[in-house]
């Protein structure tokens, strides 16, 4: 699937068939394995797909259109939904097969009158099919005009400790700045989900305990009450990259849930 021309195109293709309650041509909005992450809960993975996963991966479109048949849009409809529109969305990082895309939506009534908003880091990716969105962060908790001032605080402070305990190669402290299940989406089609500290440490350890000079700027991209994303522009070494995060607080604790480089 992810047949779309355009980045912008899979975009408004998701909210199109959602819209018309069209599961397989939502599913066809996506690149798979297909991810969302949320940062509103715990992560936890279940047996299988649900109606709402965090670090849930759905490996092709069969599987995320069976989740959308099976839960149905009367969970949305009982709520007086009728139409959700999408946020004209903002480029944040882009390659050529990679888009980082700054997006989100709203849910209407038939009045017009709004019943949740939200913001939502768009990860698309381009194969031989076309364009498709690869994985979604959302923050889950976005609400108009909310001071969330100590909410992006405390975002760019756990991303300041990452890069603090990263470039001396501190890779045990450097393992504690993530909660897991951690979500990595990578190239195309890579997206990697660590269960714990000792799987990352297995991944990525090696790399991790080089000790590099780091040079990075960082801004919020959206923040909720429990989870913001973050774009990051970094030079470790000599090898210079984008990052988009998704920060969430759980049981207290800001971390980082989900990574997406662009190289």
């Amino acid at each position: 699937m992810g047949n779309h021309p355009t980045p912008t195109a899979a975009y408004w293709a998701f909210f199109e068939n959602f819209n018309a309650k069209d599961s397989v041509g939502w599913a066809g909005a996506m690149s798979y394995p297909h991810v969302r992450v949320s940062a509103a809960r715990p992560p936890a993975r279940g047996a299988g797909p649900s109606p709402r996963t965090a670090s849930g991966v759905y490996p092709t479109a069969a599987d995320y259109a069976s989740m959308a048949t099976g839960a149905g849009w009367e969970r949305f409809e009982v709520t007086g939904w009728v139409r959700t529109q999408g946020v004209t969305p903002r480029v944040v990082a882009a390659s050529e097969n990679k888009v980082h895309l700054s997006g989100g939506w709203t849910r209407h009534r038939a009045d017009d009158s709004e019943i949740l908003t939200n913001r939502v880091l768009y990860v698309l990716t381009n194969t031989e099919e076309g364009w498709g969105i690869q994985a979604r962060f959302g923050i889950d908790g976005y609400a108009r005009d909310a001071d969330r001032s100590d909410q992006s605080d405390a975002a760019l402070a756990a991303l300041g400790r990452l890069m603090t305990t990263l470039e001396p190669g501190d890779v045990d402290n450097w393992l504690t700045c993530f909660h897991y299940p951690l979500t990595l989406i990578g190239a195309p089609g890579e997206v990697n989900v660590i269960d714990d500290a000792e799987a990352m440490r297995g991944a990525y350890g090696d790399w991790a305990a080089e000790a590099l000079p780091i040079q990075y700027s960082a801004e919020v991209i959206a923040a909720g009450a429990s989870g913001v994303t973050l774009s990051q522009q970094i030079t470790r070494g000599e090898d210079s990259f984008h990052q988009s995060f998704l920060v969430a607080e759980h049981e207290g604790e800001w971390k980082i849930l989900a990574v997406s480089a662009i190289v």
